[in-house]
């Protein structure tokens, strides 16, 4: 477990396309000065919600690139998940040599994989980043690979896997793999609105969407968290920016980061349904009340 003072809010931010649907690396190095100006500790790029599956992997380094730019190697964990471990180590070399030092793998997917392949898989990345931090990335409903707590607790075992990333759980789903991590064991989740919850319970820290448009909420409440203060006080707010955000789209939240200021379009590269009229007005007067 561990402790309040030391707990952790790393932003997953979305990745900046330019309308014909090219990488905008200028607007997303911008968003991750936007973001390290707000107070955020970090980013964790190019994941889900930064379009990874979208991404050629050199544009997947350069987006690494810009974000070690911004945020310097302890600020950066770098996404190199892949559906294969050849590919995911391959991205993985040319990030390390870039000078990242953290990075996350999300299961392989599409193909649901085995315990034994699994573990394969996250070998051959911690052999090929000697001296690095890799994090288990577990997404379940979208990988379609599930690991479970006690399968976790061996992957722990592998030298350089230090922590862990899950998404797509309920708290009481958090509670059960943060209750099983081993002791040391570094745990992170996606669940944005749980933040005050899972840092009670223990948990190192968030990796958020959310604050991606809503930094300033986010960074309030781990301030709080950090201080030993009553981050509940924020819940309210954080509940509205999850009920804003949550699910309804990364074009919806590029809108939004375009109502703040940041000169990102609406383009997305994954086959998501374009936010309906009412998703964008509700969003639009949570951006203007919380930012």
């Amino acid at each position: 477990m561990t402790t309040p003072s030391d707990f952790q809010l790393i932003c997953a931010p979305v990745t900046a396309f330019a309308a014909d649907g090219s990488l905008d690396i200028d607007g997303t190095r911008a968003l991750f000065a936007a973001l390290r100006a707000a107070g955020v500790d970090g980013v964790f790029t190019p994941g889900t919600t930064g379009e990874f599956t979208a991404l050629d992997d050199d544009e997947r380094l350069a987006i690494i690139e810009a974000a070690l730019e911004v945020f310097g190697q302890q600020g950066v964990v770098a996404h190199v998940g892949a559906a294969s471990a050849r590919q995911a180590v391959r991205l993985a070399r040319a990030a390390h040599a870039a000078g990242a030092t953290r990075f996350a793998a999300i299961t392989p997917y599409f193909m649901p994989a085995g315990a034994i392949s699994v573990r394969d898989y996250y070998a051959a990345l911690a052999d090929a980043l000697p001296g690095a931090s890799l994090y288990v990335y577990l997404f379940a409903s979208r990988a379609v690979t599930t690991v479970n707590p006690a399968e976790l607790a061996t992957l722990a075992e592998l030298p350089g896997v230090v922590g862990v990333k899950v998404s797509g759980l309920s708290l009481a789903e958090n509670l059960a793999y943060l209750t099983a991590a081993p002791e040391g064991f570094e745990y992170y989740s996606g669940s944005d609105a749980d933040i005050v919850r899972l840092a009670a319970a223990g948990a190192s820290g968030i990796v958020s969407g959310i604050s991606t448009l809503f930094p300033e909420t986010f960074v309030s409440a781990a301030r709080a968290i950090r201080a030993g203060a009553d981050a509940s006080v924020f819940q309210s707010d954080i509940d509205a920016a999850a009920a804003a955000a949550s699910g309804a789209g990364i074009g919806l939240m590029k809108t939004g980061l375009a109502q703040r200021g940041l000169a990102i379009a609406d383009t997305v590269r994954v086959a998501i349904e374009p936010p309906t009229p009412d998703r964008l007005a509700a969003l639009r007067d949570t951006v203007e009340r919380l930012r």
